[in-house]
């Protein structure tokens, strides 16, 4: 009976045990309806105000023409439903305060809502880039902040940024839904940081990035969904654009390759 007693009486006492005082349930991030459009420290202090601890913005999120040197006080952010679009802050230095965001989604304002893009490589397509686009911040150096970002459902654009000299790393960021843009970035010496990325849906393009050596930081990539452009950088070896071109196809790459004027060895 005593045996009986006991396997009967464990269970409760262990589900007593998780109820006590310092049993917290977790809480719902907040869901903020709309687009924010930040441009101030104030604009900060006004969105953590509404967001809290933890906050999902249902909407695009756009830093614009801002004099921030960093992003300290958005740490409440983990998802942001449309794009997150980063441009024009020319004392921008990197993007530390993002690193709670986790997710980030393709765009959901209007298309004329982004500055334009550069002209694309020759033979090459226009297409309009919504996700994570970070687009002429004269004085970001990394993207120290974005070390948790998991999703990314539109493209990833990194634009005429030229004092980019290195990414982060971003261990759960495996797949871009949409393309991959590394366009003009003067100061870009790797892409380090990226090597987790398998599979890229659309477009992968690295171009006109003169301080670029080496594509390592794409070596996990196995699938590109459409074409294939790497172009005009200085530094970057020809002969290891062809490698990287002809390892994706024999993994099953159909698409077009444009590759010219990268370093002749």
């Amino acid at each position: 009976m005593r045996g009986i007693f006991e396997r009967a009486i464990l269970p409760l006492l262990v589900a007593l045990a998780g109820c006590g005082k310092d049993s917290v349930a977790p809480v719902a991030p907040v869901v903020l309806e709309e687009g924010v459009v930040i441009s101030s420290p104030a604009d900060i202090a006004a969105l953590r105000e509404r967001g809290g601890d933890s906050y999902i913005i249902d909407g695009d999120l756009q830093i614009v023409g801002s004099s921030l040197v960093a992003l300290t006080g958005l740490e409440g952010l983990r998802r942001v439903e449309g794009s997150v679009e980063i441009w024009f802050n020319d004392r921008l230095e990197s993007l530390v305060g993002l690193e709670g965001l986790e997710s980030v989604g393709a765009g959901l304002g209007p298309a004329d809502a982004s500055p334009p893009l550069p002209t694309p490589a020759a033979g090459k397509a226009a297409h309009v880039v919504e996700g994570l686009l970070i687009f002429e911040n004269k004085a970001l150096r990394s993207l120290k902040g974005l070390e948790n970002l998991a999703s990314v459902n539109g493209g990833l654009a990194l634009v005429r940024n030229e004092s980019l000299v290195s990414l982060t790393d971003m261990p759960h960021l495996v797949e871009i839904e949409g393309s991959v843009d590394i366009w003009y970035n003067d100061a870009l010496q790797s892409l380090a940081g990226l090597q987790h990325l398998v599979r890229v849906r659309d477009f992968l393009e690295v171009s006109g990035n003169d301080a670029l050596q080496s594509l390592d930081g794409l070596r996990g990539i196995s699938h590109v969904g459409a074409d294939l452009i790497i172009s005009n950088n200085a530094l970057l070896p020809q002969s290891e654009v062809w490698a990287f071109t002809e390892r994706l196809v024999a993994a099953g790459f159909a698409g077009a390759v444009i590759v010219q004027g990268n370093l002749d060895d």
